[in-house]
């Protein structure tokens, strides 16, 4: 298979893995809805959801785990950390925020600390065209995220939503490095595991302080009430472990062994168009011309990338 076919397929797994992730956003309102006496708080949440995905990717792969390189549980345990940082305060932001497309553009900006981040720990530096496609897609995607009404103005929470940035761009430009050294499966066991392990600190270290008599946050307090789900948000809980969770990173962590991190940061951008579509499709929300236009600004700046680098790629060679 010649190395500009596999990147393509490389390419598509993204975006599939993008338009799975974005479905989630629909998904996971209801089992984490705040307001939602059953529904799950952010860090247990993450818990149950990541804990879930690696329960069954052992029961699959686990038997690789007794061959495991140090190296490999070197790099799950470096990208499992910034994994779980980045889903904490991500799934705190949401929460407290309760804008999903707020939420959506504040985690999507991680995608220009990716190219900042690559130039400083990695060994390729983005091309003209990553960041061509990038800044119009970054665009495109303002238009379609970035709140416009004042009734979702800007709050303190926004801070902390605005925290996921920095690890989410981090495990993005080390997952380059490290995927292709790494068996796809055993690195997703360890870095899911380690993020359980982040989520589960700060659980713990809240439940620790609320034993104390101290007082809690009321944002915080939902995390102490007793788990309980409803049968809907059992099978949404399973479709967030087995599509948004297993499939999704496998296919993120084989595809960043062919695609550099700045273009899979230019594939991110399109999670909030594919959670827009789906959204429309469902009802839940109405697109105007503004976010129509974003959405098509968006995928303009993926595909113009990808042909730029393809044609220069073809000019270097005919020279």
């Amino acid at each position: 298979m010649e190395t500009w076919t596999l990147h393509r397929w490389a390419l598509l797994g993204l975006v599939l893995a993008n338009a799975i992730w974005g479905s989630t956003f629909v998904v996971a309102q209801d089992v984490t809805n705040p307001a939602h006496p059953t529904s799950l708080a952010p860090m247990r949440y993450i818990m149950v959801r990541f804990g879930l995905a690696v329960g069954f990717m052992l029961l699959i792969w686990g038997w690789r785990l007794r061959h495991i390189p140090a190296e490999t549980v070197g790099h799950g345990v470096r990208l499992g950390i910034f994994l779980g940082l980045g889903y904490v305060l991500q799934a705190q932001g949401l929460a407290w925020s309760g804008s999903p497309s707020k939420a959506a553009f504040i985690t999507g900006s991680s995608v220009l600390l990716v190219p900042l981040f690559g130039a400083w720990f990695g060994k390729q530096r983005p091309t003209a065209a990553n960041l061509i496609g990038l800044v119009i897609a970054f665009v495109g995607f303002t238009l379609l995220c970035f709140p416009d009404d004042q009734a979702r103005g800007w709050r303190w929470s926004d801070a902390v939503s605005f925290g996921c940035t920095v690890p989410f761009a981090i495990h993005i430009v080390l997952m380059e490095r490290y995927a292709e050294r790494s068996d796809v499966d055993t690195l997703n066991i360890v870095q899911l595991g380690v993020s359980v392990l982040v989520a589960a600190a700060g659980w713990l270290s809240l439940a620790g302080w609320a034993a104390l008599g101290l007082p809690v946050p009321p944002v915080l307090a939902p995390e102490l009430r007793p788990l309980s789900l409803t049968g809907r948000q059992a099978w949404e809980l399973l479709y967030l472990v087995i599509f948004g969770t297993m499939i999704c990173y496998r296919l993120q962590t084989w595809a960043q062994r062919h695609v550099s991190a700045t273009q899979t940061a230019l594939t991110l951008t399109l999670e909030p168009v594919f959670a827009a579509l789906i959204a429309f499709g469902v009802g839940v929300e109405r697109l105007g011309l503004r976010e129509l236009a974003g959405g098509t600004l968006t995928i303009a700046g993926v595909v113009i990338s990808e042909l730029l680098t393809t044609a220069h790629g073809r000019a270097l060679k005919k020279t």
